[in-house]
């Protein structure tokens, strides 16, 4: 599998549009952080909800809990080895699910920040093979309540576009300033609207 890095692309028009859509509000500042887009990432399954701390219907500063229920398939990416149960940190879970390079896709430099993460609800991949993997029989089979410590929730758009005829794609991407991102959710009906999180 290609190790070359995804393509990093301009997109604060882009970003500063999602976040002041979002919050109804002009943008005031923006912030710098000193990641890169990791390249490979491993689909383990969907997302169910993203549960998220806001101040985008308060005066700033003022944080109210969202929580988004998907609408939609909305597929969820992690970096290698990400998952751990709380008693076991140093053991990562084997999941099942094909690695997806991000090598060569058009990512943007910028994103539009939505609020502190406070958790994630997926349906983990559980029977079948990393090359064709398949959830369980039972409808909460696999489910599972994600967090990460210090973890803050954004959006912005995989910028395809720029590269041919096929629309950009919304997507929210949960990462760390230390760590940088660690989740991504994609999906074909996900976007961010004044309402929120949609799709």
């Amino acid at each position: 599998m290609s190790q070359s890095r995804p393509r990093i692309l301009e997109a604060h028009e882009i970003a500063a549009n999602l976040r002041t859509t979002f919050t109804d509000k002009p943008l005031k500042k923006d912030k710098q952080y000193h990641f890169s887009w990791p390249t490979l990432w491993k689909h383990i399954g969907d997302s169910l909800a993203v549960a998220y701390a806001s101040d985008k219907w308060k005066d700033d500063g003022q944080f109210e809990l969202y929580k988004h229920l998907a609408e939609s398939p909305n597929r969820v990416l992690c970096i290698p080895h990400f998952l751990y149960t709380y008693r076991q940190p140093r053991r990562p879970i084997e999941v099942v699910g094909p690695t997806v390079s991000l090598a060569s896709v058009p990512m943007p430099k910028h994103f539009a920040l939505l609020g502190y993460f406070e958790e994630a609800d997926l349906r983990l991949y559980t029977d079948g093979t990393n090359e064709r993997p398949d959830f369980g029989a039972g409808k909460d089979d696999g489910v599972v309540q994600v967090r990460v410590r210090h973890g803050y929730v954004g959006a912005s758009k995989i910028l395809w576009s720029r590269q041919g005829k096929r629309a950009d794609q919304p997507f929210l991407v949960v990462f760390t300033e230390s760590g940088g991102p660690v989740m991504l959710i994609v999906g074909a009906e996900l976007d961010i609207e004044k309402d929120g999180i949609v799709g």
